[in-house]
């Protein structure tokens, strides 16, 4: 009866503490997630990097040996080394 009456007494009180602890765990995970993309973004930029290259190389690969290859295999082939 007496914790009963406490929470009707306090309960915006009580309602508003747990709103800012939610908010501050809200907030906690952000910081943490946001952290978290930061590494994983810098970890993946050499590859963005690779697949920029890849994409302006066979982008621009029309020919091999003067034979006129247009297939991708061809030039995904042709821009990783491929040939003699």
């Amino acid at each position: 009866m007496m914790l009963k009456k406490l929470f009707v007494d306090n309960k915006y009180l009580i309602c508003a503490g747990l709103s800012t602890f939610s908010l501050l765990f809200t907030s906690i995970s952000v910081i943490s997630i946001s952290k978290s993309l930061k590494e994983v973004s810098t970890a993946l930029e050499p590859m963005s990097i690779w697949a920029n290259t890849q994409n302006d190389c066979i982008t621009k690969t029309w020919r091999i040996d003067g034979k006129n290859t247009q297939g991708i295999p061809s030039k995904v082939w042709s821009c990783n080394g491929g040939g003699n």
